[in-house]
């Protein structure tokens, strides 16, 4: 068909909005991601990254090769359509697109419930690895983000930024080591907010 759909729009967006906002978007503006923060209070243990993390990859790969195939089989781009199979921008406008909504949203809950924290995130978000790359590349070129800093001779080793972090990331070994950076960390603001010595801050700088 050679349609370009608004959500193929949004992964580009995701991409160029880590360019300098890293995944900002999965802290603050992911659904899905507020959805596995709702059952932290019920099971909160951390996810096992290095187990899990390439899953994602291994569903990303063949979903986007699949898509640049359709549109190489259609001739190429024809159509910019923002709204395409939408009811006026709306996508949840009818029973399927219901059934779809919530099985999505609960095989999400059931990850966190299961097997950790975010591990939704970790696993089977085929939206990360968009921003993973457009962080990569920021990281590659080194020009001014949004990123997190730390004073590592203010830190007490409580290790409370450790606990909160949504994404079971070790952020007072980065703190101790001086660079508080993961392709896996989502600026949410959870340690800085965790912090009881203020050793964590947001910056938008080069991160040299």
């Amino acid at each position: 068909m050679g349609i370009v759909s608004g959500s193929i729009l949004v992964f580009a967006g995701q991409f160029l909005s880590a360019l300098f906002l890293g995944r900002a978007f999965c802290g603050w503006a992911c659904p899905a991601g507020a959805a596995q923060e709702i059952v932290l209070g019920f099971k909160g243990r951390k996810a096992n990254r290095k187990r899990i993390g390439w899953i994602k990859w291994l569903i990303w790969t063949p979903w986007i090769l699949g898509i640049v195939f359709m549109a190489l089989r259609a001739g190429g781009v024809h159509t910019l359509d923002f709204t395409f199979n939408t009811w006026h921008g709306i996508s949840v406008a009818d029973v399927p697109g219901l059934i779809a909504f919530v099985s999505v949203t609960g095989v999400f809950l059931v990850l966190a419930l299961t097997v950790g924290r975010r591990a939704a995130c970790h696993t089977i978000c085929w939206m990360a690895p968009f921003m993973i790359m457009g962080r990569a590349v920021r990281n590659l070129f080194a020009w001014p983000a949004l990123r997190l800093t730390a004073d590592a001779a203010s830190c007490r080793n409580c290790a409370a930024c450790t606990k909160q972090c949504p994404m079971s990331l070790d952020v007072q070994d980065m703190v101790a080591a001086g660079r508080v950076e993961s392709s896996d960390c989502i600026l949410c603001g959870s340690c800085i907010d965790a912090c009881p010595a203020k050793t964590i801050r947001y910056t938008f700088s080069s991160g040299h």
